[in-house]
């Protein structure tokens, strides 16, 4: 999704994008080719980056001026392989776990040590941009603010939700004491839960499901607090000024968000493992009953993201790359 966000960004600034990807289960393959994006696919069973990058190879049928990886498993290896085809590399990761062959490297995570992750994983000559001032958000993000409702709750645990959280906090909807809750559930259409998902907001008048929506932005400034995961979605709330209470379903996700629930711009629950209905609804009801505790997470998550920064700065400093106007040719 944020490479999708990427590629419209390049693309308005006369760029032509095309996407390589996995055959895997709960792919975007539809959602990228909506768009207008040429794609190629390869086997979700290759054994190795050198595999990946000679098929990927075999795929290309033209030079490239730019690659950009965003892939966990895909390195150093890989990136060296491609670089017959493609002048220039940019990679996106928050691992910082690998070596990388790269002129740009993207890491929008926010971390104390964030400006020396990377030091010895990549070039010298690499350029980093690092932290939420370079998180990509679709432009929906970049709108007015618009007054939150009160006691709405937004709920999201991102596209596939393995441990079905979604159904979690619906039951903890259910147990809510407090009058003239409303809320809005989003799922991704790979939702393996979907239709139990239905079936629970079926029972609640008040409750409006949203399935694959692309106007997140729209539900986060309706909403008066966020149950939701980590990962991506910390920027977006942070832009909306959007209090979280966040559950961490990956490793990956765990620094940063402890990291900005100590800087007061979220609350961190846990992992997903020590969730229940009965915590989703303790803590819920708590936080909606706190007002001024809201408004102070709300201007400390506000503080994190610059309105004028994101995408738009990612963009700038792409072009300025390819076009030699940063020292790299």
């Amino acid at each position: 999704m944020r490479c999708l966000t990427l590629a419209a960004a390049l693309t308005e600034r006369g760029a032509s994008c095309s996407f390589v990807c996995a055959d895997t289960t709960g792919n975007l393959h539809d959602a990228i080719r909506a768009q207008g994006y040429p794609l190629y696919i390869l086997s979700n069973d290759l054994p190795d980056e050198q595999q990946d990058a000679e098929l990927t190879l075999a795929r290309l049928i033209e030079p490239y001026q730019l690659l950009i990886v965003d892939h966990y498993k895909l390195g150093q290896h890989y990136c060296s392989k491609l670089r017959q085809y493609c002048q220039h590399i940019m990679v996106i990761d928050d691992l910082a776990n690998r070596q990388h062959d790269c002129d740009l490297l993207l890491d929008q995570n926010l971390l104390p040590d964030a400006g020396q992750r990377y030091n010895k994983l990549i070039p010298k000559h690499c350029i980093t941009l690092t932290g939420p001032r370079f998180a990509l958000l679709r432009d929906e993000f970049y709108q007015v603010k618009r007054p939150a409702h009160p006691n709405h709750i937004l709920i999201g645990f991102g596209g596939s939700d393995e441990q079905n959280l979604t159904a979690m906090a619906i039951k903890a909807l259910q147990q809510l004491k407090l009058t003239a809750i409303t809320a809005d559930i989003v799922i991704g259409a790979n939702n393996p839960w979907r239709a139990e998902v239905e079936e629970l907001v079926a029972s609640l008048p008040n409750v409006r499901l949203h399935v694959q929506c692309n106007y997140m932005a729209t539900l986060m400034y309706r909403a008066r607090l966020m149950l939701g995961a980590g990962g991506a979605s910390h920027w977006e709330r942070c832009i909306c000024a959007l209090p979280g209470l966040v559950v961490t379903v990956a490793e990956n996700q765990q620094a940063t968000t402890a990291y900005l629930d100590h800087l007061g711009a979220c609350v961190w629950l846990g992992q997903a493992a020590e969730m229940s209905a009965e915590r989703f609804a303790e803590q819920l009801c708590y936080y909606l009953s706190q007002p001024a505790l809201l408004d102070k997470i709300s201007q400390s998550a506000a503080g994190i993201v610059p309105a004028d920064a994101g995408t738009p700065l990612v963009a700038e400093q792409i072009f300025a790359l390819v076009r030699g106007l940063n020292g790299n040719n």
